[in-house]
């Protein structure tokens, strides 16, 4: 299996690079889509988006951003480039359950589990040690930090973000571009765009999505 990654100029990609490299996967190109921008000095292979060429562009690819709305608008310039064909990240060392159905482009980081009956869209993220309760909906663009847990039941729909170590009450929907607060207790739904924090959890404010940037409606079409 060779693959791209596509938008490396962030450190969250040298995660995707170990599941590429735990799985056995060659990672044939890194590429840099924003010009004069730091990239990990751990990857190999970078190469500029004007240098992508027919040969690349066969390949499956990847987004290893954690902000929904930037992985988003990264996935759309990765298909008006020319990528087609999504990779999905399945870190060997996560626990998924056979019941559980994922989307197209979902990267599910090293110790993450998905339990039973779960149904995930596409181009979500599960980052390291996080946990989905059995028969949670979990939308396109979602990201789920590191440590974060959901109850059974749950519901987060497209772009929300979980921070490290949140934790959602079983039955509670988390709306589209609402953001929860590293170690947030969330125990009631949260509306859209909204911002909580605390134990329990509370509005702060509302925005747009995290870190300024939302996942439109009907974003799964790009």
């Amino acid at each position: 299996m060779r693959l791209v990654l596509f938008a490396v100029s962030s450190l969250y990609a040298t995660e995707a690079l170990e599941t590429a490299q735990r799985l056995g996967w060659e990672v044939a190109a890194c590429v840099r889509n924003l010009r004069d921008t730091a990239v990990p000095p751990e990857l190999p292979n970078v190469v500029e988006i004007e240098e992508v060429d027919d040969d690349l562009l066969r390949l499956p690819f990847a987004v290893p951003l954690t902000t929904p709305g930037h992985r988003c608008a990264a996935i759309r310039g990765a298909h008006l480039r020319g990528f087609r064909v999504s990779a999905s990240l399945h870190d060997p060392s996560a626990t998924i359950a056979e019941s559980a159905t994922i989307g197209e482009g979902a990267f599910i980081n090293a110790g993450a589990i998905v339990a039973a009956g779960v149904e995930a869209g596409r181009f979500w993220s599960i980052n390291r040690g996080a946990s989905i309760g059995h028969h949670s909906l979990i939308a396109d663009y979602v990201t789920v930090g590191p440590g974060a847990v959901t109850g059974g039941s749950c519901r987060l729909e497209r772009g929300a973000f979980l921070g490290v170590g949140a934790v959602i009450a079983p039955e509670v929907a988390v709306g589209a571009n609402a953001v929860v607060g590293a170690g947030a207790v969330v125990i009631e739904d949260v509306p859209a765009g909204a911002i909580v924090v605390g134990n329990p959890a509370r509005v702060l404010r509302t925005g747009p999505g995290y870190g300024g940037v939302g996942v439109p409606e009907g974003a799964a079409g790009t």
